[in-house]
């Protein structure tokens, strides 16, 4: 669109306000607002009627949600609507993954302390010093560490002893004792 000023407007922009000051009203400024833009006349401006402005707006849109929808590598809405379910799904299952992925870590460090023999009560201990010196957990890491840290290791018990002298068949009886002497000492009988 042009741009020429005619008599205090401007064509081809929005409508602007002249200002007069008139000293004849205590010197209070008036304002008049144009009533729009004035045509110049010239064969190069062009006007539009509200249908093709609306078709010309549709197809914009169009070229922008294509755009949008290449961009995403869909057709169209559909195609937008299933990726992200698509996406939400990869989500979920990357969440699972990761669950799973520490669940199995947990395992192994468990399985580590019984392999090796390490006192239940120091477990959280062992995983803080590996966390706070950086070093990643692994058995073989363990075994190093338990060099210099023997007291994480559960002291083994000695096995209790039994009083039981000899397992096996009966014994024979001492000579001289008499049964039935035993058993009324024990019943309380006099047989």
């Amino acid at each position: 669109m042009n741009e020429e000023t005619n008599a205090g407007t401007t064509v081809g922009t929005a409508p602007t306000q002249e200002v007069h000051t008139d000293n004849s009203n205590g010197g209070l400024a008036q304002t008049n607002a144009t009533a729009g833009v004035q045509p110049t006349g010239q064969p190069n401006e062009r006007m539009y009627t509200k249908a093709q402005v609306t078709d010309l707006m549709k197809r914009r849109v169009e070229r922008s949600h294509q755009s949008f929808f290449k961009r995403y590598g869909v057709k169209d809405l559909n195609g937008l609507d299933e990726l992200f379910t698509k996406t939400k799904s990869y989500d979920d299952m990357r969440n699972s993954y990761g669950e799973l992925e520490l669940r199995n870590k947990e395992y192994e460090q468990k399985i580590a302390f019984l392999e090796n023999n390490i006192e239940p009560t120091r477990y959280n201990d062992i995983k803080a010093y590996f966390k706070g010196n950086d070093i990643a957990f692994s058995t073989d890491a363990l075994v190093e560490a338990i060099k210099t840290h023997p007291e994480w290791v559960r002291q083994s018990n000695p096995t209790p002893q039994t009083t039981i002298q000899s397992v096996g068949a009966e014994q024979t009886k001492p000579a001289g004792v008499d049964e039935r002497e035993i058993a009324s000492k024990i019943f309380g009988v006099k047989l």
